[in-house]
């Protein structure tokens, strides 16, 4: 071995580069497949055309264990936009050249788009496109790349289109195009068709909502021999406020949602003042209150289990969305363990001229940068004394965290809004029922014949005997308050009057108690014994809030709950009762600790 071929050792081995490329943060094929769909509609837009997408899967079967099983060995995507000439076709398959990659408006703009999805996926890409009565193909081979050790994307060579694959094309094929072969799949997570589409749909419908229909259609087509499976991708609208989506019936054709804010934030960057736009919406309250009226095949037990409650889960977050094109689901903003959290939806949006600042990545999956931030986070991060300081030194600096700053404040008040306005509709309709006994109370009025079976006497008891009407009225109307239950002067009093003279000794409701760590807190206004759930604690938002319109489950929990607050209520050793409310404290955090990072987690 001479000198010269000892020393020369390659920085970068091609075969790690490559395994690294591999990886390169696509989350799954949906996402992946969106890169290419993103250059079929920009391109389209370029000559201001409606592209037409058709995503297809060649599936094989074969015989597995005596089953025959099918699983997609090939997926391409084809359109009739611009197409690529000789020269475009050939950078278009290397790494960061993309006809885009300084383009400051569209939904591309990085370059890395084609090459980058495809290897996330598969060892091969085969890419057809014509123009000018000229088709041109190339490949990569990520195997053939690592045996060969060439670092050049191969010529475009001219050619015809596959006929294994024009069978497959709907419709007449036009005179410019693209079509984007993945061969060798290894990535792929999801085997069948039928997998692959449905998950396909959900993401890539919500990311090309505002192209879909006006701007492009997208079919989804799998062949096995003959033609399986052939739809359009329908819109998925996470605001819920749109129609002709794909939203289970019958919020499909109509919104299940309503708005609840529509406005834009103006940040200052580079010298500009730029506009961020946000809307909220949320869960329409007729809904809520009457789910099972929308359903005549099958009873719910709550609204969260109801089809639209599901499809409602699966767009929990905030939707990033950048020219129109939706980068992820943000949940930075969300109590993710908060079933109630599904029934508002948002969506920030901005122009490719603040990529920068959100941390706009180059696979377009994410805004990195956007998240909850306040001047109180940056005064205790740069060691100031004040938010204005912190404002103070952020302006001085032109700090590319102020323009997040003022979006996250702005987002953070709109939400915690919309969030009051969900508790209200749920305490509008449910909390007064709990003071009266105009319902029938089966769990109350358990308890209550349990309670006058016991000879001993507690708190509540001694107040029903000592305290005048008018003292338990006054206790009852601060228990009102306490609660949060916002009433007119009239159903306040009726409310009262309803609670007096109701025979149910029990008043079991839910509050939000912040500040406590406590499952549920025990009361005794009025000579009643008034068991309060925290609505706080993740126990009442994970199960009783999801089981709250369900009479026996509740009831069931009621009753726990009542058992404890008769012992608690009974106990005349005052040291002893004020053990069991320690115990009652320490039960409700340790359960909130370990129930939050269970669902943090999960």
């Amino acid at each position: 071995m001479n000198n010269e071929t000892k020393y020369m050792q390659k920085i970068f081995p091609i075969e790690l580069v490559l395994d690294a490329m591999k990886d390169n943060g696509y989350k799954d094929a949906a996402h992946a497949v969106a890169e290419l769909i993103d250059n079929s509609i920009q391109s389209g837009l370029e000559i201001k055309k409606k592209t037409h997408v058709q995503l297809i899967c060649k599936e094989q079967s074969s015989l597995i264990s005596d089953r025959n099983s099918s699983r997609i060995e090939q997926i391409a995507v084809y359109d009739n936009a611009g197409g690529m000439d000789k020269d475009e076709l050939q950078s278009a398959l290397a790494f960061g050249m993309g006809s885009r990659r300084k383009a400051k408006d569209g939904i591309g703009k990085f370059g890395m788009g084609l090459p980058n999805a495809s290897i996330s996926q598969c060892n091969r890409v085969d890419v057809y496109s014509w123009k000018n009565g000229k088709t041109y193909h190339t490949y990569l081979d990520i195997k053939e790349i690592a045996r060969e050790h060439y670092d050049v994307v191969p010529e475009p060579q001219l050619a015809s289109l596959p006929n294994e694959w024009v069978d497959c094309i709907q419709g007449e094929i036009e005179g410019s195009g693209t079509l984007v072969i993945w061969s060798d799949l290894d990535r792929l997570k999801w085997k069948r068709h039928k997998a692959f589409f449905s998950n396909v749909e959900f993401i890539v419908g919500r990311m090309y909502r505002y192209f879909i229909g006006s701007n492009c259609e997208i079919r989804m087509a799998a062949y096995n021999g003959c033609i399986v499976y052939d739809q359009l991708v329908k819109a998925n609208d996470p605001l819920y406020l749109t129609k002709d989506t794909n939203t289970p019936a019958p919020f499909d054709s109509s919104p299940g949602f309503v708005s609840f804010y529509n406005g834009s934030i103006p940040v200052a960057w580079n010298g500009k003042i730029h506009n961020v736009n946000l809307k909220v919406s949320m869960c329409d309250h007729k809904f809520r209150k009457d789910f099972n009226s929308y359903y005549s095949d099958k009873s719910y037990g709550n609204p969260g289990a109801t089809p639209f409650g599901k499809h409602c889960a699966k767009n929990l977050g905030i939707s990033i969305v950048r020219a129109g094109r939706e980068l992820e689901l943000n949940n930075s903003f969300t109590n993710v363990y908060d079933p109630t959290e599904r029934f508002w939806g948002a969506e920030i949006s901005f122009s490719p001229e603040l990529d920068e600042v959100f941390g706009v990545t180059n696979n377009k999956q994410a805004a990195t940068a956007l998240r909850q931030l306040s001047l109180a986070d940056i005064a205790q991060e740069e060691g100031l004394d004040s938010k204005s300081e912190a404002d103070a030194f952020m302006n001085e600096n032109n700090d590319i965290r102020l323009p997040v700053i003022r979006v996250s404040e702005k987002v953070v008040s709109i939400l915690s809004a919309v969030r009051g306005e969900l508790d209200k509709q749920r305490k509008g309709s449910v909390k007064k029922n709990d003071y009266s006994s105009d319902l029938s109370h089966k769990a109350e009025g358990v308890a209550t014949k349990f309670d006058q079976k016991l000879d001993a006497k507690g708190e509540s008891d001694r107040k029903s005997d000592t305290l005048s009407d008018e003292q338990k009225a006054e206790e009852i109307k601060e228990e009102l308050e306490r609660d949060g239950l916002s009433l007119s002067e009239e159903d306040t009093k009726k409310l009262i009057s309803d609670a007096l003279q109701s025979s149910d000794k029990f008043i079991i409701t839910s509050a939000d108690i912040r500040g406590a760590d406590i499952i549920f807190d025990v009361t005794t206004p009025g000579g009643k014994l008034k068991v309060t759930i925290n609505e706080s604690h993740p126990f009442y938002k994970n199960l009783v809030s999801d089981i709250a319109d369900d009479p026996q489950y509740y009831d069931i929990i009621k009753l726990l709950f009542s058992a404890w607050a008769i012992m608690e209520d009974k106990q005349q050793d005052e040291q002893y009762k004020e053990w069991l409310l320690e115990a009652r404290k320490d039960w409700g955090y340790y359960a909130k600790q370990m129930l939050t990072e269970y669902l943090k987690n999960g």
